[in-house]
């Protein structure tokens, strides 16, 4: 049969407890080490932008356009700022 790791551990664990511990707590440190590595702020990460600049504004709609914009939004996996920007596009295009 082939041992595994967990049973390398636990067979170390009863045969020295001492030399187990070591182990364990420089393995512990290691890892708290590469830790400190992982995350904070990298240039050009995160989630690229998809318009150049936003303004927020406020609109009143009828109750029935938000429903179908909503409606719109899901059926078409966009959020609604996206179906309203494509909407106002489509609308332009039909004008000019």
């Amino acid at each position: 049969m082939t041992k595994t790791f967990k049973d390398f551990k636990k067979e170390l664990k009863e045969k020295d407890p001492e030399l187990y511990n070591e182990i364990m707590t420089e393995v512990s440190q290691e890892i708290e080490e590469l830790k400190k590595q992982w995350g904070g702020v990298r240039k050009n990460a995160g989630r690229k932008k998809i318009y150049s600049e936003k303004v927020k504004e406020t609109y009143e709609l009828e109750k029935t356009d938000v429903i179908s914009l909503k409606d719109y939004a899901q059926k078409h996996k966009v959020s609604k700022n996206k179906a309203i920007h494509e909407a106002i596009n489509l609308l332009i295009r039909q004008e000019g």
